[in-house]
């Protein structure tokens, strides 16, 4: 039996090593501010934070890590109008722990 080698390079020497095709290393990536309630906690938020959007579009909420963060088993966005209010589960993928609703999907809903 014969061994096959492999001819082609295992680098492009046409990009420069640690440079991206896909974004410029510049680009910042979107953030959303989270005001956190529990239920039952009263008006007043237990944390407010800043927390990067993932995804291929950045549009994406990284759920996974908010939920292990505080403990809990789900999160929810929602709007405080006088008439009650709206109120959205934010639904994940399991195997990347991304949000299945964009963040602007989420925004039209609760707007």
């Amino acid at each position: 039996m014969q061994e096959n080698e492999e001819t082609a390079p295992l680098l492009d020497d046409s990009q420069p090593v640690g440079e991206t095709r896909s974004q410029p290393a510049t680009m910042k990536v979107p953030e959303v501010e989270i005001h956190l309630f529990l239920s039952g906690r009263g008006m007043n938020p237990i944390d407010v934070f800043k927390w990067n959007l993932g995804g291929e579009e950045h549009d994406q909420l990284e759920v996974i890590p908010i939920l292990e963060k505080y403990g809990l088993k789900t999160i929810f966005a929602f709007t405080v109008d006088e008439g009650g209010g709206f109120c959205v589960p934010i639904r994940f993928n399991p195997t990347n722990g991304r949000s299945l609703l964009t963040y602007g999907m989420v925004q039209s809903f609760t707007s």
